[in-house]
């Protein structure tokens, strides 16, 4: 039996994963960054397979995204991540969680 191999690197895959995230999420590599208080040359060098994912970073990007460490890394369906606003993200003045009108 042979080996079978990968079509990307794990830093590729978990790459592509990310832009997808920050696709749905309508969110620049700029405010990702700012978000998971990496800089945007270092985000945008990971992004672009210039350099691999710190085990933090990956953490951080869990957290903000609401996505498993087995979605970034590709066991789990690209399909499964859906939009996710971050918990930082507070209502605009006047307005409550869940009531936007009161």
């Amino acid at each position: 039996m042979s080996e079978e191999t990968q079509p990307y690197s794990s830093d590729e895959l978990i790459s592509q994963r990310v832009n997808h995230l920050l696709f749905i999420n309508r969110l620049t590599r700029r405010r990702a960054a700012d978000e998971l208080g990496i800089s945007h040359s270092a985000f945008n060098t990971k992004i672009n397979g210039g350099s691999s994912w710190r085990a933090e970073e990956l953490v951080s990007l869990t957290d903000r995204f609401g996505v498993s460490f087995d979605f970034l890394v590709g066991r789990v369906p690209i399909e499964y991540a859906v939009p996710h606003q971050a918990e930082t993200d507070s209502p605009a003045q006047g307005e409550t969680p869940g009531n936007p009108s009161a």
